[in-house]
């Protein structure tokens, strides 16, 4: 049995992390690094076979106790809470953490194009947190996924039940997702063949597509027409603030950098967006339109 640290254990990545290291269970002793071990969601994990740490990842004293022992570390930081220089703090600490305890394998969780100098902040920020990995000389890989297929859902759910997909997104500009649960599988796929994904950087992606068609395959999963709406960024400023209106002018200006047939070299088949809809409990269709159909 190997030791993993895994961070954010209670949230989208680590829980996806964690799902894909239980179905191989007999490789892996899981700790799963949270905020608050009392929560509903940390007990669940508990019952499930994890074994709950609680942390701050801006303690350096406290993640070098946690990652002393482990094989291995899974690593995701996030600016939504306290910004961006907190999220390098994050990173940085647990990375040195790692690196004094020479753990075998440390994974980090980026964004797609975070090498690209978007100037984007919360983009910066996970490249500063890889450019740290690589000077400190870490045997790692770099998982760099690309916008959630699951932020439609946190974003823009009530609208699109409505019947409306307003995103400020040009016409003819295509947006590369990604399925968060996908990361589960490219992490352990990683940590099971270390051989082939040390010192790389894996840019996840399931699809890539226009509001049009976005919109058409709501319409076809919910049952009922979703119209597209191209918003003008400058207004979805002024709704969601300047670090998201910032993201898609750049989305609409450059875009994420992603060749999704590439991951079939590395054994990734990533999820489309047709089937994420199918298989999400948060898109399936009420019982007046399925009746309907």
């Amino acid at each position: 049995m190997r030791n993993i640290l895994v961070t954010g254990a209670t949230g989208t990545q680590g829980g996806a992390v964690v799902d894909y290291l239980l179905a191989d269970s007999e490789q892996w002793e899981i700790y799963g690094l949270t905020r608050d071990a009392t929560s509903d969601a940390a007990e669940a994990l508990e019952a499930r076979g994890v074994t709950v740490v609680e942390g701050d990842m801006t303690d350096a004293d406290r993640m070098q106790e946690l990652v002393d022992g482990m094989d291995a570390v899974y690593s995701v930081t996030t600016f939504m809470e306290h910004g961006t220089d907190v999220e390098v703090e994050q990173g940085v600490t647990l990375a040195e953490a790692a690196a004094d305890a020479g753990v075998d394998h440390f994974v980090y969780s980026s964004v797609g194009s975070a090498d690209a100098d978007t100037g984007l902040p919360h983009f910066e920020s996970k490249w500063a947190v890889e450019q740290r990995i690589e000077e400190l000389g870490l045997p790692a890989t770099v998982v760099r996924p690309v916008f959630f297929m699951q932020n439609f859902a946190y974003m823009m759910r009530e609208d699109i039940m409505d019947g409306q997909l307003v995103m400020p997104l040009n016409e003819g500009v295509s947006l590369a997702v990604v399925d968060a649960t996908d990361i589960g599988q490219t992490v352990v796929a990683a940590l099971s063949d270390p051989e082939a994904f040390l010192g790389e950087v894996v840019t996840l992606a399931g699809d890539d597509l226009t509001v049009e068609k976005f919109a058409a395959a709501f319409g076809d999963q919910l049952g009922h027409e979703v119209e597209p709406v191209h918003a003008d960024v400058e207004d979805y400023r002024e709704m969601a603030g300047d670090e998201m209106a910032d993201m898609f002018q750049w989305f609409n200006d450059v875009g994420y950098d992603i060749d999704i047939p590439a991951l079939a070299e590395w054994g990734i088949e990533t999820t489309s967006f047709e089937a994420y809809l199918a298989d999400s409990e948060m898109w399936q269709p009420t019982a007046a339109a399925a009746g309907a159909q």
